[in-house]
């Protein structure tokens, strides 16, 4: 019986009727292409935004500014994100911190019932519940709103996750390859990347593949859908006839600002979007679209490794976990191009199993592959049309590749 009431009979028989209370998730049909929502959730129609009150994990989710060691300044209010929850003005020129989403430890239980694959989340340990192992030794992690620039305010080239330049407060930022004044880069690669987060202190990172995993699980859970874009907005997607500058097909940080509460888009498209695109997820934006973001992973010949801490060493995969399904199964990716179909389980819910998707159907969003030693890009860009969303995979660059369209996002764990 691969029905969902089968399913949610299943279920039932695992677990308790007041843990029910406590938990919130989602079933996927990897055959129908259907979604079904779990415990606290059920009732709620898929593919729209779940409730904040259906569980902590939603409603704790804040936009915060974070200074270099940690610390949280103020809370960041939902509704006008220019102003925190107290009522004064962000300084959103790193001022205060840097811009970033606070990720508090959850708990999670995945599993597969003939063709459903699911995933089930909660703020307690539960039975049967384990932690999610981006918070191994992780009491927050923080990713950062904005994709990074980089600057030199005297003390070296850095990453910043902000929306206005330092230099003065109110000139506008771009994305990592912002090429005028302190602004220093045309593109880096996956070291010098590294390079950049680090001096921004100790715990600072590009976002790892746990983190992006679980901003990705988070989205999934929140709107039992892949066609996420067809959701929030499409976004910066669809622009033409431009080049890889600022202005054009490169957007400007803070667009995302006018998102009102937890989501929403713009999506102008071709020449008039330029100034105008942008998507907005849980406090992240341009999830998909814009540039494409650097996530720390290894890919060897199609096998997925990832670590979630640095250093990171590129050249060889001693030292990095081979990523595995929930039954201990090793992850390889396709070894083909194409639009992600059925998703392997467990942490790899959100990566492609094969590339018989479409772009109306499956996972919805492209996957890209070469054989070798590559690392993980997310996202698509600006100009990339259906084929980009929160699901799009690029595993065909090396380490050593810099290009304009290529940028990363800021990421910090704090020890438990």
């Amino acid at each position: 019986m691969n029905d969902i009431a089968g399913l949610n009979a299943r279920i039932s028989v695992i677990e308790t009727i007041s843990q029910s209370e406590d938990y919130f998730g989602f079933a996927y049909n990897t055959y129908s292409d259907v979604f079904t929502r779990l415990g606290k959730s059920q009732g709620i129609p898929t593919g729209v935004f779940c409730p904040r009150w259906v569980s902590p994990i939603i409603s704790r989710l804040r936009m915060v500014t974070l200074k270099d060691n940690g610390a949280v300044t103020k809370e960041i209010s939902w509704i006008d994100k220019t102003k925190y929850t107290d009522g004064t003005t962000v300084p959103l020129s790193g001022t205060d911190g840097q811009v970033m989403v606070e990720y508090l430890p959850s708990y999670v239980k995945v599993g597969t019932w003939g063709n459903w694959v699911y995933v089930m989340l909660s703020h307690l340990p539960l039975e049967g519940f384990t932690l999610h192992p981006l918070f191994t030794g992780i009491s927050a992690v923080y990713q950062a709103t904005f994709e990074a620039s980089v600057y030199n305010s005297g003390s070296g080239n850095k990453l910043y996750s902000i929306a206005k330049s330092p230099a003065d407060g109110v000139s506008d930022v771009y994305p990592v390859t912002e090429r005028s004044g302190a602004w220093g880069l045309t593109g880096t690669n996956a070291s010098q990347m590294d390079a950049l987060a680090a001096a921004r202190g100790s715990s600072w990172q590009i976002q790892d593949f746990l983190t992006a995993q679980y901003q990705r699980l988070l989205m999934l859970a929140i709107f039992a859908s892949y066609d996420i874009p067809a959701i929030v907005g499409a976004g910066r997607i669809n622009l033409s006839g431009g080049a890889w500058v600022n202005g054009s097909y490169i957007g400007k940080c803070g667009l995302g600002l006018a998102a009102y509460d937890y989501y929403g888009a713009v999506q102008v498209g071709t020449t008039g979007g330029y100034a105008t695109d942008y998507s907005f997820v849980l406090g992240i934006e341009n999830p998909w679209g814009n540039v494409w973001e650097r996530v720390t992973a290894l890919i060897s010949d199609h096998d997925y490794y990832y670590k979630p801490q640095p250093p990171y060493d590129y050249t060889t995969i001693a030292g990095w976990t081979r990523l595995q399904t929930e039954l201990g199964v090793n992850i390889t990716l396709p070894s083909s191009d194409g639009f992600g179909g059925i998703p392997f389980s467990g942490l790899g819910i959100v990566l492609p199993s094969t590339v018989t998707g479409s772009s109306s159907a499956k996972m919805r969003d492209y996957y890209y592959q070469a054989a070798g030693l590559r690392v993980l890009l997310v996202g698509g860009y600006s100009e990339h049309g259906s084929a980009a969303g929160p699901f799009c995979w690029v595993a065909s660059y090396a380490a050593s590749d810099a290009r304009a369209s290529i940028g990363g996002r800021l990421c910090f764990k704090k020890a438990a």
